[in-house]
């Protein structure tokens, strides 16, 4: 049993790089991962260091929030730069004559996403873990993983938003660039390890990592199971009342306060618990996300847009078309789908009862206005350059709202 062989921090890497068997098959792309085996989620070492470099403080960025993290990271009018070794290799690499001062090396594990590392170590010595979201030039999965100064001033702007509502969610509280260019300053952002709200829960994992397999033990019972198992209850009333409402519910609360469009899928969501699986709570990570400025003006918010990612201005699709992206593709097909498919093969739930529950939660958050289109929208299959992406109506009606 997974949670009798290790403590929480522990669980928590194991679940990134070991608990998403199967969970990378709803689209072409998914697991499509442009990374060296040494540094794989799955393949590589347990642990890797990522070189770090002395650049000028000027690139520095933050927002309203906080943390003693930022210390490790800034000194007076230097900053600290952290590099993905797989990034030093990258031809053209912009600016890299100014990475020429190295500073104390970062002892990090991979998290499931490859280029977000939980940092252990600064320079040997243990740090409050936490984790660095590194600029990496290549393509996992559908995008190639660039970090510049346009997303890390989003994800900034957004993490004070949540913050503001009491989310539950991972700060993100800085972060910096090399170079002037916004177009081509990249750099790298800090993110606290646990939210700052609500009862402290000793495991954290990925949503994905409650459904999926254990790629070394592929006949081991599911997280979701194990969880189950434990907590003495039935499986549809854990499942609706522990994972299905509390996810919808932060997803249409953020949307409708701050009108941020949360992308809730295996990988972004967390599951928090104890090892009886009686206490439970979902979580979030990662605030590069879409911003309706219509539900801002609505509710009277007046702060600056940030400078990505904006609906109507440098995203062209219409705003239900992107909540359907993030809402039914996302959190919908790409993970409450598995989880269904789960409990119906394992405890004989029935999957219409779980889309009934969801519907009835959706309607009493968003009452009768229509955010979202009537069938679902989902990436087209073209791989598109610079980043770039287009929406298409898929037809299918949506089954979570």
């Amino acid at each position: 049993m997974l949670l009798d062989t290790h403590d929480p921090a522990t669980t928590w890497r194991y679940a990134e790089r070991y608990l998403g068997g199967g969970t990378r098959t709803y689209s072409p792309y998914a697991a499509d991962l442009e990374i060296s085996p040494e540094y794989h989620p799955q393949h590589g070492a347990g642990r890797f260091t990522v070189p770090t470099f002395w650049v000028p403080a000027d690139g520095w960025c933050a927002n309203s929030i906080d943390s003693p993290l930022c210390a490790l990271y800034r000194d007076g009018d230097a900053m600290l730069l952290p590099v993905h070794p797989e990034t030093l290799r990258f031809p053209g690499l912009y600016r890299r004559a100014d990475l020429d001062t190295a500073g104390p090396p970062l002892e990090v594990t991979p998290s499931g996403n490859a280029r977000t590392v939980f940092v252990e170590r600064v320079d040997g010595q243990a740090v409050p873990p936490h984790f660095v979201k590194l600029h990496y030039p290549r393509r996992l999965s559908r995008f190639t993983r660039r970090l510049r100064r346009p997303v890390i001033e989003l994800q900034l702007w957004v993490a004070d938003e949540l913050f503001g509502i009491g989310a539950p969610f991972l700060p993100e509280v800085a972060g910096g660039v090399v170079g002037e260019d916004p177009a081509q300053a990249w750099g790298f952002l800090i993110r606290e390890a646990q939210p700052r709200v609500g009862r402290s829960l000793p495991y954290t994992v990925p949503l994905f990592a409650l459904y999926g397999t254990d790629v070394t033990a592929p006949h081991h019972p599911t997280l979701l199971e194990q969880l189950l198992r434990r907590s003495g209850e039935d499986a549809e009333g854990w499942v609706t009342r522990r994972l299905i409402e509390p996810i919808i519910t932060l997803w249409c609360d953020t949307l409708l306060r701050t009108g941020c469009a949360l992308e809730p899928h295996g990988q972004n969501a967390l599951f928090q618990f104890t090892a009886d699986g009686r206490a439970t709570r979902v979580a979030y990570r990662d605030c590069a996300v879409y911003v309706d400025p219509l539900i801002r003006a609505a509710r009277g918010l007046t702060r600056p847009l940030p400078p990505r990612n904006v609906i109507s201005r440098d995203v062209p699709a219409p705003r239900g078309e992107v909540f359907s992206l993030v809402y039914d593709s996302f959190l919908g097909s790409h993970a409450l789908s598995y989880v269904a498919r789960l409990v119906q093969r394992r405890f004989g739930v029935n999957p219409e009862t779980l889309h009934r529950f969801a519907r009835k939660v959706f309607a009493s958050l968003t009452g009768p206005q229509a955010l979202l289109p009537e069938t679902i929208y989902y990436y087209d299959h073209a791989l598109l350059p610079d980043g770039d992406w287009r929406l298409v109506d898929t037809g299918q009606p949506p089954c979570w709202r």
